[in-house]
Order: C-alpha cells, then structure tokens, then sequence
C-alpha cells in the first residue's frame, strides 16, 4: 500500500514538474514580448535585450511564485484534503 502510494507520488510529482515547466517558459515568454513590445513603442535608446532583461527578473518571481502555488500547492493540498476526506 504504501510503496503503490509512493509510486503514484512520484508519477505525480515528475508530472506536475512538467506542467510547471511549460506553464513558466509560456508565462514568461509571453512577458518576454510584451516588454520588447513596450521597448519598441516607447522608441527607448540602448540595448533592447539589456533592458527587457533587467525587466523580465521580477516578472520570471513573480511568475514562478504564482505558478508554485497554483501547480503544486493546491494540487497536493487538494488531494490530501481528499485522501484525508474519503479515509
């Protein structure tokens, strides 16, 4: 029971890792062209990757704050509350 329990585990957590993965490179890519595209309308002097970068880092935090609480803490949460419930 247990190692069937830890098994699942595992399998949930490599796929909850490849949501979060895909969910932050699409988060963050989509960031990435809004600030270029601000850089662009704005008509800014300099480098454009020196800038949006310096921009992006607060972004990339916040959105991996985001998306650790919202692809592995209620998930997990969820299914213990559930296990929790039904047991």
């Amino acid at each position: 029971m247990i190692f069937s329990l830890g098994r699942m585990a595992i399998f949930l957590l490599v796929g909850l890792t490849v949501v979060y993965v895909s969910l932050y490179f699409y988060f963050r890519a989509g960031a990435k062209m809004r600030l270029e595209e601000e850089w662009v309308m704005q008509g800014r002097p300099g480098d454009r990757g020196d800038w949006v970068s310096e921009r992006l880092a607060p972004h990339a935090e916040r959105i991996r704050n985001w998306l650790i609480l919202f692809v592995y803490v209620l998930p997990l949460g969820g299914l213990s509350v559930y296990v929790y419930l039904t047991n």
